[in-house]
């Protein structure tokens, strides 16, 4: 066995995870318009993967999650739902807000 293979494991089983607890929670649909858009696979998403685009679409799913009309979800809320701690989470929710404020 390869490194490589042996931390990819545990990194699928923590991607199967998220994505089972978001998919539980109503998220998939967005998941899937995030990815598609951004041209990561959910797995990606919902991983330990940090290239670019990986954490800028992560950054707008969690921005997006936080943004729900009708839905009160907390930093630290999403952050247990990824497995992150809330820090990470507010840094991306504030590092997607500065982006998207750029382009406009």
């Amino acid at each position: 066995m390869t490194p490589h293979t042996a931390t990819s494991d545990p990194d699928q089983a923590l991607a199967e995870g998220v994505l089972a607890e978001l998919t539980s929670r109503g998220f998939l649909p967005l998941i899937e318009q995030i990815c598609a858009a951004r041209g990561v696979t959910p797995s990606e998403l919902c991983g330990r993967t940090r290239t670019r685009a990986v954490a800028c679409a992560r950054h707008e799913l969690w921005w997006r999650i936080r943004s729900l009309p009708g839905h009160d979800h907390s930093v630290p809320e999403i952050a247990t739902w990824f497995r992150r701690d809330h820090t990470t989470v507010f840094h991306g929710i504030t590092a997607f807000e500065k982006r998207r404020r750029s382009r406009l």
